[in-house]
Parts: structure tokens; C-alpha cells; sequence
């Protein structure tokens, strides 16, 4: 078998934290500076588009904002879902806010844990490029925004392991290989000597559900946003490398299982008549390992990869338009994912 990273890291993400100079932090800041804050933030990001001479460092979009005080609960978990916001934004109702771009590769939150936390996702390995985007709002909001700054320790922030760069560079990657062969623990401890961390698949705390797992940098403090970008890239081309050769070791200790599996897993996917968000993310993470081996040809990758986010919970409630009890959600979800496989893979 042969493959490249792109195999095995889904996406790419940047994120910068930062806070607004004379400003208490957000869970204390219960007034109107932190409405003025969203406002600011949202003029700064959208200026680009207005400017004919801005050097475009990470595209001409226009940005959306979504404040939490009027989101509705569904439209809130769809963007949680998506990874562009998080629980704790959610929970900031009446001043949390998000601005979103129209690709969704570009969230800047006001009013999580810090005042502003901006993030650029994107697809398959590219974090140099991830970086280059965020650093481009980054410096917008700069110009806004007068960011609280220590010039020994750095940008300052709430929580005191962000102190520093206040930048988090992370990959999502798929790990079948290494977690059926159950030699991801040993690849955790080995990144975490590298000051590098393994988590589920929506952070800390958080279940990895269908081989998937966030692999961020931990230290922020001493170090430059260009040495995180290369340690964790080194660190992903390391978990990358071992995961591909998992995959193959996998297949040559037990081809017949191994395919058995898959093409079960394909086969229940394709015919279920209910089906819940968690036995998807079990029997879809299969099916993907199956596209790897070639069992099975996909015809389109960017509709197949976005099934993950669209089987679950709250985006399939916004994809059936209705509003549906537990049951009928798991009835609409087999028959929405095996219409789209049965139109974009075949074995």
C-alpha cells in the first residue's frame, strides 16, 4: 500500500488567542465593552474587503456574524459541530459572538475564555498556510484592537498555558491503523515528550470517535510561532509516517478480516434502516479505511469527508429541515448517508 499524509491528516488548524488591553477577562466582563468588543472585531475583519490597496493575505470573504444571544439552539450546535465555535462560546449568551467567513475556513470568537480566539481550518496537511490566513486577521484586529501584551512573557491570556504566542497549531488525523493495532499509546507518549498532546476529536475531554484525534503543541511560553509550526509539523509527520505503515502491517496480518469488516460496515452503512451518530462515526471510520485500501472507489472525496459532519446530530436536524424526536433523527440519518454513498461509492 501506498499513500501520502493527506491519507491521514483531515485538516489543519491555527488558532491565535488573544485579549483586549484594560479589559477584565470575558467571564467577568458583564457590560457593554464587551458588545463594543464584538462590534470592533467585526468592523476590523470585514475592512479588507472595503480596501482595494490591502495586501489580500487571506482573501477577499465576507464575514458573518452570529451573535450567541440570538442564535437559535440547533443553528448553535451546527457551528459547534463544524468546529467553529465551542461549548464555551455557546454558553456566553448574551455576549458571545462568532464571525465566520463564507468558505467556514476562517472563525474568530469574542467572549470565549479570552476575549478574542481566532482559528483558520483547513483541509489535508497545510499549516503553513492555515497560519498565514490567521496571522492576516490577526493583524487586522491588531489595528483595532490593542491586544494586552507583556513584553517578557508575551500575549496574556486567561488561561495561563496559552501565555506567550497564545497559538495553538493542530491537526485532525485519522488513526485506524495505529489504534487497531493498539500502538497509539505508545505514539502518545513519544509526542508528549515533544511537548505535544493527543485528544478527542472536539478537544480536551472529549471521546475520539472513528480513529480520529486532535494532535496540538502544549507549550506557547518561550518559544516562536514559527518554532511551534515546525514542531508540530514534525510531530504530525511522524504520527503520519507510522499510521501509514500501521495500515499496511494491518492489512498483511489479516487481509480476509480486515475486509470482511469493511465491507460490512459499507454494506450496513449503504441498507440501515436507523442508524445513531455514534455507530455512523464506528462504521464510517471502516468504510474510510476501505476507500485507503482501494476496496472501495469514491467518487467524490470532499462530499465523502463532509459526511462526517453532516451525520451529526444537530447538522442532520438542520439537513432534514424538521424538527424530529431521537428516533426519527436516526431513521433520516441511514437513509441520508446511504443515499449519499450509493451516489458517490461503489466497491
Amino acid at each position: 500500500m501506498s499513500g501520502n499524509y493527506n491519507d491521514v491528516v483531515v485538516t489543519s488548524r491555527v488558532r491565535l488567542a488573544r485579549n483586549a488591553e484594560g479589559l477584565p477577562y470575558p467571564h467577568k466582563l458583564n457590560d457593554d465593552r464587551a458588545l463594543l468588543l464584538v462590534r470592533k472585531v467585526y468592523e476590523a475583519v470585514n475592512k479588507r474587503r472595503s480596501d482595494e490597496n490591502a495586501d489580500d493575505a487571506y482573501g477577499n470573504e465576507e464575514y458573518a456574524l452570529y451573535r450567541m444571544e440570538t442564535l437559535g439552539d440547533i443553528d448553535g450546535e451546527v457551528l459547534r459541530e463544524k468546529h467553529l465555535i465551542s461549548s464555551d462560546l455557546l454558553d456566553n449568551k448574551k455576549y458571545g459572538a462568532a464571525i465566520i467567513n463564507d468558505s467556514e475556513t476562517v472563525s474568530v470568537m469574542v467572549g470565549e475564555e479570552d476575549h478574542i480566539r481566532a482559528q483558520c481550518i483547513l483541509q489535508g496537511f497545510n499549516l503553513p498556510e492555515a497560519y498565514r490566513k490567521i496571522n492576516g486577521v490577526d493583524d487586522d484586529i491588531s489595528k483595532a484592537v490593542k491586544f494586552a501584551y507583556d513584553p517578557k512573557l508575551g500575549y496574556l491570556t486567561s488561561c495561563p498555558t496559552n501565555i506567550g504566542t497564545g497559538m495553538r497549531a493542530s491537526a485532525m488525523m485519522f488513526l485506524p491503523g495505529l489504534s487497531i493495532t493498539h500502538n497509539l499509546e505508545q505514539c502518545v507518549g513519544a509526542v508528549a515528550r515533544l511537548n505535544m498532546t493527543i485528544r478527542g476529536v472536539y478537544g480536551e475531554g472529549s471521546e475520539t470517535d472513528g480513529y480520529l484525534y486532535q494532535i496540538s503543541n502544549q507549550k506557547t511560553l518561550g518559544v516562536s510561532e514559527q518554532d511551534i509550526l515546525s514542531s508540530v509539523q514534525a510531530s504530525i509527520g511522524h504520527i503520519a509516517d507510522t499510521e501509514l505503515k500501521a495500515r499496511d502491517e494491518l492489512y498483511k496480518a489479516g487481509e480476509t478480516a480486515l475486509k470482511d469488516r469493511i465491507l460490512r460496515s459499507f454494506g450496513i452503512l449503504c441498507h440501515a434502516y436507523t442508524l445513531d451518530s455514534k455507530e455512523f462515526m464506528k462504521l464510517f471510520a471502516m468504510v474510510k479505511l476501505g476507500a485507503y485500501y482501494g476496496l472501495i472507489k469514491v467518487s467524490d472525496s470532499q462530499k465523502f469527508e463532509k459526511l462526517v459532519t453532516d451525520a451529526q446530530p444537530a447538522n442532520i436536524l438542520n439537513l432534514s429541515g424538521k424538527k424530529l424526536g431521537e428516533e426519527e433523527r436516526d431513521i433520516f440519518r441511514a437513509a441520508y448517508v446511504a443515499k449519499t454513498l450509493k451516489s458517490i461509492c461503489k466497491r
